[in-house]
């Protein structure tokens, strides 16, 4: 009697286990709706860490460059992440992904493709012992600054600094010309020299 007693007790007991530690599995989708839903930062770096390494080998084999393939997967994830409360896949979650890093590689050597062909039709065009057109510029733009730097210098070390670069005398040439003794003039142009090189190089 006391066993029949004993396993009544034990089937009852297991009947009233609590439904709340059924384990549910998460699945990508599952994972998905947590990130979507809840904002679940774990779940989304467990969909991350699932997938991860897999992608990489996916687009490292289109691209053939670690840092590229890294930043391809990682800016898809990105996007997850940020785009999660208007997100919409229709698909399965790994068909998305995969598809994602597919889309953006592609982008990538699109890009990487016409900066080849830009700099071919530079060189092509502009040889190496010319300036390119945006070298031209940039340069065009540094003079216009340096300029307008050295007119907000003091007069007497606008004189001097000018004397020196355009007119290309010696420290000892200006100060006989002006009087004065071959340190003030070295002095006036380390003060012009840092006064432009702050006023060109800080913005």
């Amino acid at each position: 009697m006391q066993s029949v007693a004993l396993k009544v007790k034990t089937m009852l007991a297991s009947i009233q286990s609590p439904l709340a530690e059924v384990i549910v599995p998460k699945t990508d989708e599952y994972l998905l709706q947590k990130i979507i839903r809840q904002d679940d930062y774990g779940a989304f770096e467990e969909l991350f860490h699932r997938y991860y390494q897999a992608l990489c080998l996916q687009v490292n084999s289109r691209v053939g460059y670690l840092q590229a393939t890294e930043e391809i997967v990682s800016d898809v994830f990105t996007k997850i992440w940020r785009n999660r409360a208007n997100i919409s896949i229709t698909t399965k979650v790994k068909y998305y992904l995969y598809t994602a890093v597919r889309n953006q590689s592609i982008d990538y050597l699109r890009k990487q493709t016409k900066q080849r062909n830009y700099k071919h039709e530079i060189n092509r065009d502009y040889p190496s012992n010319f300036a390119s057109p945006e070298e031209l510029i940039i340069g065009e733009e540094l003079r216009i600054k340096i300029e307008a730097a050295i007119e907000q210098l003091p007069p007497k070390a606008k004189h001097i600094f000018r004397k020196s670069r355009d007119e290309g005398k010696k420290y000892r040439e200006i100060a006989e010309e002006l009087n004065i003794s071959i340190r003030t003039v070295e002095t006036h142009i380390r003060r012009a020299l840092i006064a432009l090189r702050g006023a060109v190089f800080t913005d």
